[in-house]
C-alpha cells in the first residue's frame, strides 16, 4: 500500500471542496487523479476506514475524510463503523 497517495487523497477529501464535489459526482474519476492501487481506491471510495487505519493511515485524516464526505456525515456513525470492523 502506498500510504503516501492514500494519505494525499484522504487530505484532499477532508479540505478541499473542489476534490469533495469531484469525489461526490463521479469517486472513480477523482481517485484516477492519485497513484492508488485499485485495493486502495475500493477503500476509500467505499468509506472502508477500519482497512486503511489497519494499513497505517492516519486515524485523523479517515475521521476527517468520513467526516467531509460519508452520507451520514456522523462522527458517532464513524465511530461505530471502527467499532463492527474490530
Amino acid at each position: 500500500m502506498s500510504s503516501e497517495a492514500v494519505e494525499v487523497a484522504l487530505y484532499d477529501l477532508g479540505v478541499k471542496r473542489e476534490a469533495r464535489t469531484g469525489f461526490a459526482s463521479d469517486p472513480e474519476a477523482f481517485l484516477a487523479r492519485y497513484a492508488l492501487t485499485s485495493e486502495e481506491a475500493a477503500m476509500i471510495r467505499d468509506f472502508d476506514v477500519a482497512g486503511l487505519q489497519a494499513r497505517k493511515v492516519s486515524p485523523l485524516l479517515t475521521m476527517g475524510f468520513w467526516t467531509m464526505n460519508h452520507p451520514s456525515r456522523s462522527l458517532r456513525d464513524y465511530l461505530a463503523h471502527l467499532r463492527a470492523c474490530q
